[in-house]
């Protein structure tokens, strides 16, 4: 191994000195502050959560914080400091503020430097508390239509309309201005039940919208449940009333054959049952009552034909002075057959039907039904066994109101002048599916 002379082992010594000296130096505290101050930091804000009274704020700490300054600005004054808090906090909940209103926030982080407390720069954040939840009302229009109302509710910005089918699950409808208290939902469907609820609402920055809770106790503020009745169709055209007529004069006195019919019959009581006390005429088989009423409407529309007949006025006089529930005189029944067969009384045979189809048929569509076939059929059940026997079918139907299942419900009706007559209601549910249109 070579060894170094003196001289060098000086030179190199000195070398390892000087190298070492500059390496060690100190870089004052001063030059470091002005190149890390807290000062040329930012503190970005956000919006956590928003409650009805009270906003909770995030920010990004800073590795330079000692804490952190939280500011708040409202109604246009300027902005406010509402608490301080340590350098590892990152939220604050500020509560107790009014629902439905505008807030904005800024947070400063903040250091000593120097002796001298110094504060970062800050991007507010605008958020707002949430409306509180009006009362909903909801009602059904018609089989398409169900209106949607609420009270107004102070300081909010406009409501969100939100909707749930049976069997379904919520669906947003629209969003309205504050100037709406209502809303007609024109996309529901015939037989179904709907809920609503109503969520108001308060702008934010960006435009973000503050909904309000719609739940308390993990329960939905909705509205009262609604049904659509079942679908409208318009009034019997004057076609449908002609199948009607054709159906009951076929089942009354046409042999069970559609669009048969025996314009002379005259019936004594008790031919057809026993609790008939008084005699039943004409095709449509009007009894009682309506048989006096039959003859009357003859007796108005031609007078000619009432008197070629009823030369001495006898059976006029019976018309207009018996009681006509228990009518039997069988003196006078072929001058009621000639009458009633001429063609003035098939004309006003005719004319009682349509107007009794009309009055039948706005008695059955009372009652919500309104599908022509389910209406056809509860006409033909009035015009067998009255409105007491339209109720007593209707309430043993099941829903949906439809052919098939009051037909049923007449299975189940029996020993009566209704359900007992298989054969009849059997032949009008043919006719009915064949016929109405």
């Amino acid at each position: 191994m070579k060894t170094i002379g003196k001289k060098c082992a000086v030179l190199l010594l000195a070398a390892v000195m000087l190298a070492t000296t500059v390496f060690c130096t100190e870089v004052p505290v001063s030059a470091l502050t002005l190149k890390a101050t807290i000062a040329n930091s930012r503190v970005t804000t956000k919006i956590q959560e928003a409650g009805r009274y009270s906003i909770r704020i995030q920010w990004d700490m800073s590795r330079l914080a000692s804490g952190y300054a939280i500011y708040r600005k409202e109604n246009g004054q300027s902005y406010k400091r509402i608490a301080t808090v340590g350098k590892n906090v990152s939220s604050y909940l500020d509560q107790k503020r009014v629902s439905a209103t505008q807030y904005q926030y800024a947070v400063r982080a903040y250091r000593k430097e120097n002796g001298k407390e110094v504060y970062s720069q800050y991007n507010a954040v605008l958020g707002a508390t949430r409306p509180e939840m009006p009362k909903i009302q909801a009602k059904a229009n018609s089989s398409r239509q169900i209106t949607v109302s609420w009270n107004h509710v102070s300081r909010a910005d406009g409501y969100s309309v939100y909707r749930k089918a049976s069997g379904e699950k919520w669906k947003t409808m629209i969003t309205l201005s504050k100037d709406h208290s209502s809303y007609v939902d024109k996309t529901v469907l015939p037989d179904t039940k709907y809920v609503y609820t109503v969520r108001p609402y308060k702008l934010g920055g960006g435009n973000v919208k503050y909904l309000a809770s719609y739940k308390i106790n993990n329960k939905v503020i909705e509205s009262n449940l609604v049904t659509t009745p079942g679908k409208e169709y318009p009034a019997y055209n004057s076609a449908q009333k002609e199948v009607m007529k054709k159906i009951l004069y076929g089942v009354e006195t046409g042999g069970n054959v559609y669009g048969n019919q025996d314009y002379t019959d005259v019936t004594l009581p008790y031919t057809n049952s026993g609790a008939e006390h008084a005699i039943t005429i004409g095709a449509g088989q009007w009894y009682a009552t309506e048989a006096q009423r039959l003859l009357k409407l003859i007796h108005s529309s031609s007078p000619a034909t009432w008197n070629k007949y009823d030369k001495d006025g006898k059976l006029w006089k019976d018309v207009a002075n018996k009681n006509w529930n228990t009518y039997s005189d069988k003196a006078y029944l072929g001058r009621i057959e000639k009458i009633i067969s001429s063609p003035a009384g098939i004309k006003c045979q005719d004319q009682l039907m349509y107007t009794q189809i009309e009055e039948m048929e706005k008695e059955v569509r009372s009652l919500g039904i309104t599908e022509p076939k389910s209406v056809g059929m509860f006409i033909n059940i009035r015009h067998q066994g009255g409105y007491g026997a339209v109720t007593r079918v209707l309430a043993k139907t099941k829903r949906p109101v439809n052919l098939d299942n009051i037909l049923a419900a007449l299975r189940t009706d029996t020993g009566n002048q209704v359900g007992a007559y298989r054969t009849r209601q059997n032949k009008v549910y043919t006719w009915l599916n064949k016929y109405m249109k």
